[in-house]
């Protein structure tokens, strides 16, 4: 069947997950890579119940917000969704998205978008998909909606010495034979090549994930990678012999250096081992920490929920009179544990648990004054939000990537007596549509 084309279409504004929004007829398109202001011609792949997704068939007039693209692969690759906009324009965009999911705010609560002064280069962790294609390795980036790996000269996103370090491990594979995992057949080794950077001390951790512990002529491949790289302070090969999407198993082993190095937010120091979770872009981090703190008060007790390594926890700690976090993760905990050692900080402390259950297991007579809720993309558990109804904290800060499922929460935990009182994004995430998203709410 011949795919419908329509003419004529103005794409009128961005929407959540990066589409361009027009409309035909009785028909909303959304247009993927469709810029503001442009008046194109689309192509319709796919519709349901008057909803249409389409792609830019030919550009009738094009946007003033239009970016030249330095990026050979963009439009096919999966890393980012605006490289040609310009970034002024994503950060307006951005605030207007937020302003929709959460339309039932008044506009007087809504603070500007936080820019990112480093808005390339500035992931500071990346883990590449490998697959085969003519027996040859490609490393690279998942296409949209897809398993297919689309390689790249150079990402925008991240630091360039990850891709001078992919050609080495890429000389490797090829010269030593090490097959290739297939997910559809579950069979080969090298799954995943990821990174990490230190921003502090610009050390560099190399990660192989392998299907098997057997990893072909791996002490060449170190000595290949350190002698041309000093900046690399640890190799780790991860051994994840599960079927599924999940990269990382807690089976390692050391190739060289250690699993962990040092890295700061401001005036905090934190021990990072490379599984850890820890913000993506460390300039605006310090900037959402810093609003946080901006909204705690010297004798406020904090509840720090989902605290991972202790980041924002301890990046607070001096400002307020106590703190607790909460992380289900082992690993993490044992982090956050050391790193407020490493800070000289007295006032805070680690419980290894689920968030529910630790705080359902305090006393009556336990207050918090302040909540902080940084939770997994999926948002909050009803169990979480019906203890809040029993112990209700003075103020919840609730940071989210997520802000659709952040609204629903918000709007459950409003219910239960509070009011929101602000809401601030941040641009943690340039030339995509992700958004961290902040809000603060406080019991009436």
């Amino acid at each position: 069947m011949k795919s419908e084309i329509i003419s004529n279409l103005e794409i009128k504004k961005l929407v959540y997950k990066g589409y361009g929004l027009t409309f035909a007829e009785d028909s909303t398109i959304f247009v993927k890579q469709a810029i503001p202001g442009q008046i194109i011609e689309a192509k319709v792949i796919a519709e349901k119940n008057k909803i249409k997704f389409a792609l830019v068939e030919k550009i009738i007039k094009e946007s003033e917000y239009k970016q030249i693209v330095d990026c050979k692969v963009f439009g096919k690759c999966g890393g980012c969704d605006w490289l040609h906009i310009r970034y002024d324009k994503q950060l307006k965009e951005k605030e207007n998205i937020i302003k929709e999911v959460f339309n039932f705010v008044s506009p007087e609560k809504f603070q500007s978008i936080v820019s990112s002064k480093k808005n390339k280069n500035y992931r500071n962790k990346v883990f590449f998909p490998i697959s085969s294609y003519n027996e040859k390795p490609r490393i690279g980036i998942f296409a949209s909606k897809s398993h297919k790996v689309i390689t790249h000269e150079s990402c925008e996103l991240i630091p360039h010495i990850f891709d001078q370090i992919i050609l080495y491990i890429i000389s490797y594979i090829e010269a030593s034979n090490e097959k290739i995992y297939n997910e559809k057949h579950h069979s080969g080794n090298l799954r995943h090549i990821g990174f990490r950077i230190s921003e502090k001390t610009s050390e560099i951790i190399v990660i192989l994930v392998t299907k098997n512990r057997k990893l072909a002529f791996s002490k060449q491949l170190v000595n290949t990678l350190v002698s041309n790289f000093p900046q690399i302070s640890g190799i780790i090969q991860n051994i994840n012999s599960h079927k599924g999407n999940t990269i990382l198993s807690n089976d390692e082993k050391i190739l060289f250096g250690k699993n962990y190095f040092y890295d700061s937010i401001g005036d905090k120091n934190y021990k990072l081992n490379y599984m850890s979770f820890f913000q993506i872009n460390n300039e605006i981090a310090k900037q959402l920490f810093d609003f946080i703190k901006k909204n705690v008060k010297k004798n406020d007790n904090v509840l720090d929920a989902f605290c991972g390594v202790g980041a924002i926890g301890i990046y607070i700690a001096d400002k307020v009179n106590y703190v607790i976090g909460i992380e289900s993760n082992q690993n993490a905990i044992d982090d956050a544990i050391f790193n407020a050692k490493l800070n000289n900080l007295t006032n805070i402390e680690f419980i290894q648990g689920n968030v529910e259950d630790t705080y359902s297991n305090f006393k009556d007579t336990t207050t918090f004054d302040v909540m902080i809720l940084d939770p997994p993309r999926k948002g909050l558990d009803n169990q979480l939000i019906s203890l809040l109804e029993k112990n209700k904290p003075q103020k919840i800060i609730y940071t989210s990537c997520d802000p659709l499922t952040q609204k629903r929460d918000i709007k459950n935990i409003l219910d239960l007596g509070y009011q929101l009182k602000k809401i601030r994004s941040f641009d943690m995430f340039p030339h995509t549509f992700h958004i961290e998203n902040v809000v603060i709410i406080e019991k009436i």
